[in-house]
């Protein structure tokens, strides 16, 4: 509470001292007058003399009498000028104390003043009615009260290192209870002072921050969740700036390729742990990116430090970002576990392939016979032609060594046909080699030439000459024309009304960069309903068929990256065709 000091009343009027003074000169001038001319009578020069000292000392005494009044007049305004400024110090004062007062009490922000024991000493409205009391319901009382028990020896561990440290802000996060029970965190700031009469108090401000904590929490528990689902995911996630070069892991993926966590790492450090022979590939691909600034994908294998080897699949999107540079978003997966999976299952796919093949020479043993026997008949015709051109009694050498010469013919043909048996019977790994498809087709044709014949089937051949090779597999690709010719030979068998015909076509589609082969035969057709289960595994329209045959050819077509499918045909039959790229992707697991 302010004291205002008294301040004269400036209507009440008193004589000032120049009036006092010509008061005091009137009066000894009207006393000397009258001593003049009562008293005896001086000398005139006496006389003159005194009238003259008197009229100086009046004349003296109103230029004294003015000069006082203005220096009492000039110190009367100061003294006014004073008073009120002290008025309005003052009542600025009351202004600013007002203001504080309420900016203490309403700012929200707690604020708690608290003695060395920890007795709520002060506290503003908003402090106490956040936490649900009132003003008075605090003071007096120990702080620890708006504490739970399980907080409260960090709280005194708190004000003990405040007051140990004067001066020295500390700051805090913790609980609070309200009245009701409900509880809610703040952020508290202290400092412990000493006050003027020595006392040392504690100044807390407490923000309330719960809010920000049940943010952070949820984002806490979503890290968590993602990072679970990408543990059981084997599924990383990265970012990668490309201006910079600088890479974001998450923890997964720190954790697939076995490196000590860090806040970033550089393409250098990652292309340590690719296998070697995959190297000069991934940073073709990162290389391509970085120029592109498009979507990619790759996969890759890592050499790990114990010499074990992993599989990973990467697929980054691009992204700009608020300054306008490229950035790419991905995830890496370990896929070591699906590739050794595959790499059984494809075991399983060449077994049951292996089967199929032999299978299917064993229906095309009496073509295969044929075939041989007609080189191997020729042969025993040519020997004993050559015979007896060498028993004449001039011995034709010329005629004798074209037999011959036909008789090697022969043998090669057998030797070849024989040959071309032998390679789908025997059960080899993949050989993937850039090879001719019309020159398959024809490998091919060899084998069913005597099948075609014995079903009254005529072969067209329309093969575009001077295809660009492919690469692939020989055997795999001749298991997929043989059997799409086995199922065009099936299904005429039962035609009787038309000619049978199967016709077998390659093309080549430079804009997509593929070759395409088609089989078309003119037999019973594919019902409209079974188109798309064809190529199922178990699947047939055979009363005594496996249902594989298709399967494994649709998977042989695409391990080469190509595709296999039925095509809509007007009329009767059916057209099977098969697509192989020219150009091989870069292997993505």
């Amino acid at each position: 509470m302010l004291v205002l000091p008294m301040m004269p009343n400036p209507t009440t009027r008193s004589w000032s001292a120049e009036q006092w003074l010509l008061g005091g000169m009137v009066l000894a001038l009207a006393a000397t007058c009258i001593g003049l001319v009562l008293g005896p009578q001086p000398a005139a020069s006496a006389h003159l003399i005194a009238l003259a000292l008197l009229v100086a000392s009046l004349t003296a005494a109103l230029l004294m009498m003015r000069l006082v009044g203005r220096t009492h007049r000039q110190m009367e305004a100061m003294l006014r000028g004073r008073a009120s400024g002290e008025e309005r110090a003052i009542e600025a004062l009351r202004n600013s104390e007002a203001q504080w007062k309420e900016v203490f009490e309403h700012n929200p922000v707690m604020y708690f003043m608290v003695d060395a024991t920890g007795l709520v000493l002060s506290v503003n409205t908003f402090g106490a009615a956040q936490l649900g009391y009132t003003v008075d319901e605090l003071l007096g009382q120990s702080v620890l009260r708006v504490f739970a028990a399980e907080e409260q020896q960090m709280v005194q561990r708190s004000v003990a290192a405040c007051l140990d440290n004067i001066g020295q802000t500390r700051s805090w996060e913790i609980r609070k209870v309200r009245k009701d029970g409900s509880r809610l965190w703040v952020r508290e700031n202290a400092k412990a002072v000493r006050r003027l009469d020595d006392q040392l108090i504690v100044l807390i401000a407490c923000e309330d921050i719960t809010e920000r904590k049940h943010a952070e929490n949820a984002l806490q528990q979503s890290e968590m969740y993602l990072t679970e689902a990408q543990r059981l995911s084997h599924t990383g996630s990265f970012g990668w700036h490309v201006a910079s070069g600088e890479i974001i892991w998450s923890e997964e993926t720190f954790r697939i390729f076995e490196f000590d966590r860090v806040p970033s790492i550089k393409h250098g450090t990652v292309l340590q742990r690719v296998h070697p022979d995959d190297r000069d590939r991934v940073q073709r691909t990162i290389d391509r990116a970085s120029l592109d600034r498009k979507d990619f994908e790759h996969g890759y294998r890592l050499l790990m430090p114990s010499g074990a080897i992993k599989y990973v699949h990467a697929r980054a999107h691009a992204v700009t970002n608020m300054s306008g540079d490229t950035e790419f978003v991905g995830a890496v997966t370990d896929v070591t576990a699906r590739k050794l999976a595959e790499a059984k299952l494809h075991e399983a796919q060449t077994n049951l392939a292996h089967v199929t093949r032999v299978t299917a020479l064993g229906e095309l043993a009496a073509s295969i016979a044929h075939e041989v026997n007609q080189p191997l008949a020729a042969v025993v015709t040519n020997a004993a032609a050559c015979l007896r051109w060498l028993d004449r009694a001039a011995p034709d050498l010329n005629e004798a060594r074209g037999a011959v010469r036909s008789i090697i013919s022969d043998g090669n043909r057998a030797g070849e046909v024989i040959q071309r048996v032998r390679a789908l019977v025997n059960k080899t790994t993949d050989q993937k080699a850039p090879l001719d498809i019309n020159e398959v087709i024809n490998e091919v044709i060899g084998l069913v030439q005597h099948e075609l014949q014995r079903h009254l089937i005529s072969l067209q051949l329309d093969l575009t000459s001077a295809l660009p090779p492919v690469v692939a597999d020989r055997v795999q690709l001749q298991q997929v024309i043989l059997n799409l010719v086995l199922n065009g030979i099936e299904a005429m068998q039962p035609v009787t009304e038309r000619p049978r015909e199967l016709v077998i076509r390659t093309r080549h589609d430079d804009d997509a960069g593929l070759i395409l082969v088609t089989v078309t035969d003119c037999g019973v057709g594919v019902a409209t309903g079974n188109a798309d289960r064809l190529f199922d595994a178990f699947y047939t329209t055979k009363a005594s068929g496996m249902g594989m045959g298709l399967s494994i050819c649709r998977s042989i077509v695409e391990a080469h990256q190509g595709r296999l499918s039925v095509v809509e045909q007007i009329g009767p039959g059916a057209t099977f065709q098969f697509t192989l790229p020219l150009r091989q992707e870069e292997h993505a697991w």
